[in-house]
Order: structure tokens, then C-alpha cells, then sequence
């Protein structure tokens, strides 16, 4: 591995004011033909905010193609070794389902999950009556072996929807009737599985086939009229802060199952808004999950400094263009300032702790790593890890670069679980000749740790603390 040497000083400056904050989104590029558009740079997209010019301060690619075998050396690793992770994750409502059409989601679900090429990496829940999530096929659990599987397991999915419903179907409580235990039930669900889908670094995307979810009506067990549209949009900004977007499918339900004036229509478009997806109708969850594959394919990531600090409820809208007229984007028209950004602090402390305990290695930061014996301390182990520049927070600050980012170790037992040692904060300040010299080679660091007999692997976890994402690469130690 090429030595590229790190300066590490203090900060010089910030480029923006302590009133504003950075915002990240997820942009889709397509062409004329639905296709994935590749190689645009910051360059040529365009983002206003309230109708003012915000400068694009970051923007990658996320669907980078595999390093070919043979770009590694021995001994060398990579986060990027593979293909990206596109966690797709497929809900089955029937907490909303007013009627028993159970049958008519299982054959539109299994007829949508049959056409796909490979079911690697998507995942199938029920939401029940009770407001639990029933795996069908889950995500890994945290600190779990992940191995190939044999065969596609939507190779069975007829019976294990079947299955799935046989359990799941009965006398619904009477309580679901209430629009306020309904909403809390759906909400805590999605921030649930939310949080599970956090172990998987970067954009996911969320399928959920549902008749919908009430933000006006009365109330049964408070006799009053309720409105849950602040609640709604603090759920869908938790998604969106955690890069899931939501794809809503909403089962029709006309007449006497109809939920009348509950405005759950209004809810699912937002649910798409907010998150950047798409909002399908009835029986089109084979296009929503084909619109949702090619997404993946085609995502950018960028970030821009937002003047929107204030959370004060007020809609705030979003318009991102393309100097290339024939590129059409996606992603989100707006936000509602419903709540404050967290601190970076907390953004490092929920990205560790859910990289320490993730079956796969995070990859919004590229990583590569060697390991050798120490030759300067007998025990030791010496590790040199690359991380690409290009998907850092470089600040342009006077005369020079600056980046802040965290390095963590995490090493693993026999038994999976490991503890992360204390943080290694790196404050990054590079001249222009060091800057054009990461950008091309990387920022590569050299640590010995010791290694004792018990450990079995070692995790090194990168954290672009003003940006939020997260790197990690998982290095076996040899007994």
C-alpha cells in the first residue's frame, strides 16, 4: 500500500455560519428511458432551497461498482471488495387492512418477488393486528454471521406467505378501531424496523404495501378529534435522517371498508415526499419494487449547508436541477423543521454503536487495510488502513482543506461481540498539494494493536462526523 501522510492539525476555520447546518439527500439520476445516469459531478446539478441557490458542498456516487480481485494485494482488504448493500425491506400492512384482503396482498407480493433476479438482500415482514412485526424473512439479527444462502428463499414464497397469514389472521382487537392506537401502533413499528434497518450503511429502501394510516379523526379512547400530522413528519424525518426511503403501495378500499376522512392518502404522499421515494397505487408492488432496485443503481449523495436551523414546523422547499437537460432526478421536494439536527456527537455515537454490532461492513467510506506482525513490540499486530478521500467532507477553509472524522477499533472474541476501544479524533487541515495527493492516493494511517489470542477479527470504523456517514472494514486476525 502506497504511505500517504496525514496532517492533522487544528481547524482553521468553518465555511459556514454557526447558524446553519448541513443537510444530506439521496438524488436519483435517470434518463429519458427510466435508465441509471452515471458520472455527474457537483458541477452540474443545481439545488435551491425556498426558492435561493445552495452551493453543493459534497456529492458521490453510491453505486460504484466492485474493486476487481485483482486490485488487492496480500493480505490487503476492502469495504468495496463486493457490491454495495441495497437493503430492500418489504412490509405487509395488515394492521391497516379494514377488510381481510390478505389474500389479494399475498398474490400481488408473490407474484412481485417471483420476477426478481436475485432476492439477495431483501427482506419481507407482516406489520400484524397488534402492531408487531412478524418476519417472514428478516434482516440479519446485530452481531450475526451472515453466509450465502443456497438458493434465493423467494424460491418457496408462496408457502411461507401462506404460512405467514395462517398464523397472523383472527378476530382483530377492538382497540384498532381507535385511530390513536392505530397511528401510535403503525409509527412505533416503522421506527422499529427504522432502526433495524440502520446496521446497513447508506440508502435503503422500504416497501410498504398498506391501505394507509389516518393523521385526522376521533378518537375513542380520548373523545376528541385528533390531528397526527406533526407526529407523521417527525417519523418520516427519523426515516429520512436514517437514509430509509419509503415506497408506500396503498392497497384500495373502497365503499363500506373505505376510512373515511382520515386523510391517509395525504399521510402515504408524505411518507414518499419526505423520504425521497415514490407513491404507488393499488396492486403495483412488482413496478415499486423494480422502480425501487433501479433507484439504488442510480443514487447520488450530496450535502449543502441549509439556513433552515429553526424547529419551528414550517415547510421548507427543496429543488434540485441538472445542467444536463435529458437527466431527470428524484429525491425529496421539501422538509418541515419539526425537530432539531442531532449533534454531531450523537450522529457518531448511533453510527458506531450500529457498525460495532452490524453483520456487514458499512461502505459510504471507502476502506482498505493491511495487517502484518509487529515487528517493534512481539504480540502486536500492525494495521495500515486507506481511506478514500473523495468520500470525506473536505472544506475548502482560506488556504487549505479541513475534514473532522473519527477512527475507532472494535475487536471481536470467539463469540461475535466486541467492545470499541476509546475514539482517535482526526482533525484534517491540508495544503492544495496534499489535498491533489489524498484525492488521488488516499489518507492512509498506521496502528499497532496488540493481539491477543482471543481475538479473532478487528473492525476499523471511519466516521465523517459533520457529514454522518460511515466507513468500516473487517480484518481476521489468524489464532
Amino acid at each position: 500500500m502506497r504511505c500517504t501522510h496525514l496532517v492533522v492539525a487544528t481547524l482553521i476555520c468553518t465555511l459556514a455560519s454557526a447558524a446553519d447546518r448541513l443537510n444530506r439527500l439521496n438524488v436519483v439520476a435517470l434518463d429519458p428511458h427510466g435508465q441509471p445516469v452515471t458520472g455527474l459531478q457537483s458541477a452540474d446539478l443545481q439545488l435551491w432551497e425556498d426558492g435561493k441557490p445552495r452551493k453543493i458542498v459534497f456529492s458521490r456516487f453510491t453505486a460504484d461498482k466492485p474493486l476487481k480481485p485483482t486490485s488487492l494485494g496480500p493480505g490487503e482488504y476492502s469495504n468495496r471488495a463486493s457490491a454495495a448493500l441495497r437493503a430492500t425491506v418489504i412490509v405487509i400492512d395488515l394492521l391497516s387492512d379494514r377488510m381481510m384482503s390478505g389474500s389479494v396482498i399475498d398474490q400481488d407480493i408473490e407474484h412481485s418477488l417471483k420476477n426478481l433476479e436475485s432476492s439477495e438482500n431483501v427482506y419481507l415482514y407482516f406489520l400484524t393486528y397488534r402492531g408487531e412485526l412478524y418476519p417472514v424473512h428478516p434482516l440479519p439479527k446485530p452481531d450475526a454471521e451472515v453466509t450465502p444462502a443456497g438458493e434465493p428463499w423467494t424460491r418457496n414464497i408462496a408457502p411461507l406467505l401462506q404460512a405467514g397469514l395462517k398464523n397472523l389472521f383472527g378476530i382483530k382487537p377492538v382497540d384498532d378501531r381507535d385511530i390513536k392506537v392505530r397511528f401510535e401502533l403503525t409509527v412505533n413499528a416503522l421506527r422499529d424496523l427504522g432502526a433495524q434497518m440502520r446496521q446497513v450503511s447508506g440508502r435503503k429502501n422500504l416497501i410498504w404495501v398498506t391501505h394507509g394510516i389516518p393523521i385526522y379523526g376521533f378518537s375513542i379512547s380520548t373523545q376528541a378529534r385528533m390531528d397526527f400530522t406533526y407526529p407523521l413528519r417527525q417519523v418520516c424525518q427519523e426515516l429520512e435522517q436514517a437514509q430509509v426511503v419509503v415506497y408506500p403501495v396503498e392497497q384500495s378500499m373502497r365503499g363500506a371498508g373505505a376510512a373515511m376522512g382520515t386523510e391517509s392518502e395525504q399521510a402515504l404522499q408524505e411518507f414518499a415526499d419526505l423520504t425521497g421515494g415514490r407513491r404507488y397505487g393499488s396492486g403495483r408492488v412488482d413496478e415499486a419494487l423494480q422502480q425501487a432496485m433501479t433507484d439504488f443503481r442510480a443514487n447520488y449523495q450530496i450535502a449543502y449547508y441549509s439556513a433552515s436551523a429553526k424547529p419551528d414546523g414550517k415547510r421548507h422547499k427543496l429543488r434540485v436541477t441538472c445542467a444536463r437537460k435529458e437527466v431527470r432526478l428524484q429525491t425529496e421536494p421539501g422538509f418541515y423543521a419539526v425537530a432539531s439536527l442531532n449533534p454531531p456527537d450523537d450522529v457518531e455515537r448511533v453510527a458506531l454503536e450500529a457498525t460495532t454490532h452490524s453483520p456487514f461492513d458499512a461502505t459510504e467510506i471507502g476502506l482498505r487495510a493491511g495487517v502484518s506482525p509487529d515487528s517493534g513490540a512481539k504480540g502486536n499486530m500492525r494495521l495500515e488502513i486507506r481511506i478514500e478521500a473523495a468520500d470525506l467532507l473536505l472544506r475548502q477553509a482560506q488556504d487549505r482543506r479541513t475534514g473532522n472524522i473519527s477512527l475507532w477499533f472494535v475487536a471481536y472474541q470467539a463469540a461475535g461481540w466486541g467492545q470499541p476501544g476509546p475514539p482517535i479524533p482526526l482533525n484534517i487541515s491540508l495544503t492544495p498539494e496534499q489535498y491533489e495527493t489524498v484525492m488521488h492516493d488516499g489518507i492512509e494511517l498506521h496502528r499497532a494493536l496488540p493481539a491477543g489470542t482471543a481475538i479473532r477479527k478487528v473492525r476499523a470504523i471511519v466516521v465523517d462526523r459533520e457529514l454522518g456517514t460511515v466507513g468500516s472494514i473487517t480484518i481476521p486476525i489468524q489464532p
